[in-house]
């Protein structure tokens, strides 16, 4: 059986990123200003008190992105690894997601100091996540560190360490509640909610998730609560389909003890059946405790599960000569959006940070680098395709290509998502790679999303490179 690991997602500026649930302690808002430290490394900001425990934050934009960030309600992420913890600021809580180890592509390149060790596409969404690697963090030069309590502890009183129940606070109005973060499907950031014909009762509209209508239901109001606005939403999965639930806000994750969440009084309570207790979360107050059982068992929302519609399809004008094909692929940027079949590209890496420039090599050909004892060839993609190059080191990828026992780097702009395509432009033959405006096209997405990308041969480019400039 193929292992699975269950990541909470965040956002780092222009990054989505995951932490795997064993090393995400919690998440706390970022106050407004920051203790000092006598510590100076890159991206540390200074440090928060956390429950009598001074904690290190680092801001890690500078290490993925080059520069720092301004952010309008950060968040503060509290990391674990190996018995040391550290606060990372991030700019919100995007849910989790269960990955197959398997669909992980390793990113890691001993010749750098990157934060990431791998990625993957979101099993709804396909857009790509990059996983903060702890270890790392934890390691950079210069960035302190403290002892985790949670781990000290656990020492003495035997529970392992991270035991306990990742919760998701989240407010809707005046009502409190925590839910377990492993009931969620994701987190609907923005909740956009249109009318339909399911409006009425519990059912506020619907609300537009992939390619379907799903029914939006006020959470608070489901659980005997009373009405209570919101703008963003849980999605949450029924054996016929899924339900938005309105929340006003997603607060943070925590973990708790079990031992910390109480029973309800048997009087006074309505509807007690719905929560599992209640608990009192130091810097956030008291919290009904959703029972999630209860709450996938509820039979009007499960009806409702069962209503999901798909949306209106919009046929993309595809050009003649194609046929039907699903095929995993890479999108990414390379003066314009392009996508590449993900069974071409070996790695991706960041930037190398030596490259020995060449010349007299053809277009696109940057020099070399060196990467796990081999030389690689490294070329401009957009020089090849016919595009401007815009290479930033900060941002700038490389998709690394085998070619005969040697690899072939291109440098591209960005990544976009590893995608399903649903059509693709019959292949011309055998002829050499060419401009974008040449190159066959291939639908990513179904309708009524879906796009036309230009489909870029990268191991046709690697065997035109290797024949030389005279053969192409």
């Amino acid at each position: 059986m193929i292992a699975r690991t269950t990541y909470g997602l965040l956002r780092l500026g222009g990054a989505a990123v995951a932490l795997p649930l064993t090393v995400l302690r919690e998440v706390i808002p970022c106050p407004r200003e920051l203790a000092p430290i006598p510590a100076h490394a890159r991206g540390l900001r200074g440090a928060v008190n956390l429950r009598d425990v001074v904690i290190p934050v680092l801001d890690l934009a500078e290490h993925l992105e080059g520069e720092e960030r301004e952010r309008a309600a950060p968040v503060i992420v509290i990391i674990s690894s190996g018995g040391r913890m550290l606060g990372v600021v991030a700019d919100r809580i995007d849910g989790i997601a269960t990955v197959p180890d398997d669909q992980r592509h390793d990113t890691r390149d001993a010749g750098n100091d990157l934060v990431l060790s791998h990625t993957f596409g979101h099993p709804e969404t396909q857009a790509v996540i990059s996983i903060l690697d702890a270890d790392a963090i934890l390691s950079l030069p210069g960035v302190p560190s403290v002892l985790d309590p949670a781990e000290v502890s656990s020492h003495d009183t035997g529970p392992p360490p991270g035991a306990g129940i990742p919760m998701m606070l989240v407010r809707c109005g005046d009502f409190r509640l925590a839910v377990s973060l492993t009931d969620v499907h994701t987190v609907l950031p923005r909740l956009e909610v249109t009318d339909s014909p399911l409006t009425g009762g519990l059912c506020r509209g619907v609300t537009a998730y992939m390619n379907d209508w799903v029914p939006v239901v006020d959470l608070a109001q489901s659980l005997g609560l009373g009405p209570a606005d919101g703008a963003q939403g849980l999605l949450w999965s029924y054996p016929g389909g899924l339900v938005a639930l309105q929340v006003s806000e997603v607060v943070e994750i925590v973990t708790l003890d079990p031992g910390q969440i109480h029973p309800l009084p048997a009087l006074g309570v309505p509807n007690a059946h719905r929560f599992g207790g209640a608990t009192l979360i130091p810097g956030h107050g008291q919290h009904l405790v959703v029972d999630p059982a209860a709450l996938s068992g509820d039979e009007t929302l499960s009806a409702l599960g069962r209503l999901n519609t798909a949306r209106a399809e919009t046929v993309a004008d595809r050009p003649e000569g194609g046929h039907t094909a699903v095929e995993r692929f890479l999108t990414y940027r390379a003066g314009g959006e392009v996508a590449t079949p993900l069974t071409q590209i070996a790695e991706i890496l960041a930037y190398p940070p030596d490259v020995s420039p060449l010349t007299g090599g053809g277009d696109g050909l940057l020099g070399l680098f060196t990467h796990r004892s081999s030389v690689v060839s490294l070329f401009c993609l957009n020089r090849l395709v016919g595009r401007a190059p815009a290479i930033d080191p900060a941002t700038s990828r490389v998709l690394l290509v085998e070619h005969e026992g040697n690899h072939v780097g291109y440098v591209v702009d960005g990544l976009g998502a590893i995608e399903d395509s649903v059509w693709q432009q019959d292949d011309p033959g055998p002829t050499a790679p060419g401009r974008l405006d040449e190159s066959p096209l291939v639908q990513i997405g179904a309708d009524p999303d879906g796009r036309l990308l230009p489909r870029v041969d990268l191991a046709a480019w690697a065997t035109a490179l290797a024949s030389g400039p005279d053969d192409r």
